[in-house]
């Protein structure tokens, strides 16, 4: 009888050992609660031009785009001069050409020095869930979820989207109706599931 009673106590102990030593895999709460974490308090912010940037009065075409952008509050003008590299007598020469000045508007309450917010990431659907892998000491794992741009700003209505470069824009505003998909690697850590960062940056965007 001790030896039976034995027998169960030590299948109940291998029981518990592989329990721990075998996480579960996260459940959606759990992938939601590390997107939150990893993701969802990051600020999401688009830059139109490098800035800021000086330029002459012929770039007419650069001029009226940067506009666009000082008509909506977001970018400040002022005049400028400063040194240019022109070619005069057959060689460069620099010289001082009048222009103007643009650069972030730090008094719009959508600018920081990162650039122009325009959302913050939130988690939509979780698609999938890889079983947990034993690499190294550690169990990981991937998950395979979608994700859009929340509280999107006023300004982002009066930017003309089918502009080339604004893709990023335009596809943060119709992320609602087309989510963005994103493959994360997860590693458990610390008796929990967390973001893998031996993995390296794990970005939203695709690089």
């Amino acid at each position: 009888m001790k030896i039976k009673m034995a027998l169960i106590s030590l299948c109940i102990l291998m029981v518990a050992l592989d329990a721990a030593s075998n996480p579960r895999k996260p459940t959606e709460q759990d992938v939601r609660m590390i997107f939150n974490q990893g993701f969802g308090q990051s600020l999401l912010f688009f830059m139109p031009h490098k800035l800021p940037i000086e330029i002459e009065r012929i770039h007419k075409s650069l001029e009226k785009k940067l506009d666009s952008w000082v008509e909506l509050g977001l970018l400040t003008k002022s005049n400028t001069r400063f040194l240019a590299e022109k070619m005069m007598y057959g060689e460069p020469r620099e010289v001082s050409v009048g222009g103007y000045k643009y650069d972030l508007n730090h008094q719009s309450q959508w600018v920081s020095e990162k650039g122009i917010f325009y959302g913050r990431p939130e988690m939509d659907t979780l698609f999938e869930v890889s079983p947990p892998s034993h690499i190294g000491s550690h169990f990981v794992c991937e998950v395979y979820l979608s994700w859009y741009v929340e509280d999107l700003p006023e300004w982002l209505d009066k930017v003309d989207l089918t502009i080339r470069k604004l893709r990023q824009l335009r596809r943060a505003k119709e992320s609602r109706k087309r989510p963005f998909e994103k493959r994360l690697y997860l590693i458990y850590q610390a008796n929990q599931w967390q973001l893998w960062k031996e993995k390296g940056e794990q970005s939203l965007f695709a690089r």
